[in-house]
Parts: C-alpha cells; structure tokens; sequence
C-alpha cells in the first residue's frame, strides 16, 4: 500500500505542476530590436549556444543596450529550459529585477525564479520567491504562487502547514481551476499523512464539484487504484 500511496500521490503532484506550467503572466507588450530577434531566430531554429551566446553580448554591451533586459531574460530562459541548467539561469535573472525596476519582463522573471527554485527542490527558497511573485499585482500568478508555496511546504514535510494554504485558496476561490488543484493537492497531502480514508473523501468531493474533464479523471482513477489496492490488501491479510 505504501508504494501505491507514493505512486499517485506523484500523479496527483505532476497533474498540478502541468495545469500550473500553463499559468503566464500578462506583460506588456515588448518591443523587439534586431538583436532581439535574431536571438529568437537562432532559438527557432534550434541553434541554443549561439543564441545564449549572442544574449550575453547584448547584455554585456557599455552603453547598455536598450534591449539589455530582454536579453537578460533570454539568457534565463535559454539556461532553463534548453540547457536545464537551473542554477546557472539565475544570475541572469536576478541582475534583470536588480538593474531594469521598470522592465515589463519583472513579473515572468521572477516566476521563472520561483519555479526553477521548486524545480530543483529548493522549496524553503522557492517559498521565499513564490511570496515575492504573490505580491507584483499579477491576479492570475497570485493564486499560482500560493498554490506553489503549498506544493514546497508539501514538499518540505510541512503537510499541516500546506494543507492550511489549501484551504485558503478553496475557500476564497470556489468553483475555480485553482480550488479545484487545492483540493487534488488535499487529497495529496493525506496520502502523504496515510490517510487514506480522508483522502478518498477528498477525491470523491473533487468529482462531485470540479467541472475539469482531466481533474475528475485522475481524481477518479486514482480513488479507483486506492479503493483496489485496500481491497487486494484485506484480501491477501485474510488469506494468511
């Protein structure tokens, strides 16, 4: 049973992550200089270490370039999610918020930040950049921090603390994507605890009220596997 309660509490986890990975920011929009777009050109086409090579020319320039901040971001994008090179995209980044305050970039920064720190499983940090992300006056990426400071406080065995924050966020927002991955990471949260009948009560709650096809699936097979599993269990106890 322990492996099983280990298996879908990661299901329930990654359904999270992946609905949560959608959530974007809504910045200005941003104007697009030659140089920019050459870097966007040489992403297209897949050529990553020139144009991570060309984004650190563009940030590096004396006078600064009036692109510097978009090549900055780039430079952390580029890091992420082309190289996977977490720790190494945020020097960049951070410059970015530090030296360009007004840059139209701050907001999908600092979530890039905050999820490259959860990513790697840096979740005390991640909490600290999630709060910062909370408060820059994104509504949508609001909810999506405090969501993610659950998930690190989860993460972190701080289950009380993250079942708190879940409960928040059904409370204050019913009847939203949000609640609904709030109450999938409740029912998370017992798994996590072993306890299974208040996590089935979760599951079961999250059928009747969500009105996500992809949430009421995997809450319902993963109610499923546990409700098998229990009785494969009993069976096998009465057997010997």
């Amino acid at each position: 049973m322990r492996s099983l309660l280990k298996r879908y509490f990661l299901l329930l986890l990654a359904l999270v992550l992946t609905q949560g990975a959608c959530v974007g920011s809504k910045a200005k929009d941003v104007t697009v200089g030659p140089e920019v777009q050459k870097i966007h050109d040489l992403l297209a086409k897949g050529t990553y270490d020139d144009a991570l090579k060309l984004a650190k020319e563009l940030s590096a320039k004396t006078p600064a370039s009036p692109d510097a901040d978009q090549a900055l971001y780039l430079q952390g994008y580029i890091l992420a999610y082309d190289k996977s090179d977490l720790e190494s995209c945020r020097p960049p980044l951070r410059k970015l918020l530090v030296d360009f305050p007004h840059s139209s970039l701050l907001i999908p920064t600092q979530k890039m930040i905050a999820d490259t720190q959860y990513w790697q499983g840096h979740y005390k940090g991640a909490v600290e950049e999630y709060k910062k992300l909370e408060s820059m006056g994104d509504a949508n990426l609001a909810l999506y921090a405090k969501l993610q400071i659950g998930n690190s406080l989860l993460l972190n065995d701080k289950v009380n603390d993250a079942l708190t924050r879940y409960k928040d966020l059904m409370d204050k927002n019913p009847g939203t994507p949000i609640a609904d991955s709030a109450q999938l990471m409740t029912a998370n949260a017992y798994l996590k605890l072993q306890n299974i009948p208040q996590a089935k009560k979760e599951l079961k709650k999250l059928i009747a009220q969500s009105q996500n096809h992809d949430i009421q699936e995997s809450a319902q097979k993963a109610l499923r596997q546990i409700e098998e599993e229990a009785s494969f269990d009993k069976a096998e106890h009465k057997s010997k």
